[in-house]
């Protein structure tokens, strides 16, 4: 089972909103549940945290297959993002039972940095 951390913006600040998760290589499967998120919430653009080697080239299909789908789609660096949230979940004074859910913390970070990248 994976895990994929969502987040939304409403303009310059990320806020992370929930983990969908779902079945190991099903990339179809997780194109249709963006899909119908994007549609319902209706959100315009989808940003999608791209990890070094082997993994970017999955994310690279993943985005691939969404644009198909007729979603607008940016690639941004995920880089440090999972440790990040966790530094900022032990600040924040949460336990270790729920920094295990940090993957939407992770994909509001993620989404910021390229809110900030696209604001400069």
């Amino acid at each position: 089972m994976n895990k994929i951390g969502l987040a939304y913006s409403g303009g310059e600040i990320a806020s992370s909103w929930c983990v969908l998760n779902v079945q190991k290589n099903t990339l179809g499967k997780i194109t249709a549940k963006l899909k119908a998120i994007v549609e319902k919430e209706k959100f315009d653009v989808i940003v999608l945290g791209k990890p070094e080697g082997k993994m970017g080239k999955v994310v690279e299909n993943a985005k691939m297959h969404l644009e198909k789908a007729g979603m607008v789609v940016f690639l941004a660096d995920e880089t440090l993002a999972t440790q990040e949230a966790q530094k900022l979940a032990i600040k924040m004074g949460i336990g270790k039972k729920k920094r295990r859910q940090d993957d939407a913390q992770s994909a509001a970070i993620i989404l910021q940095r390229y809110l900030d990248e696209k604001s400069e």
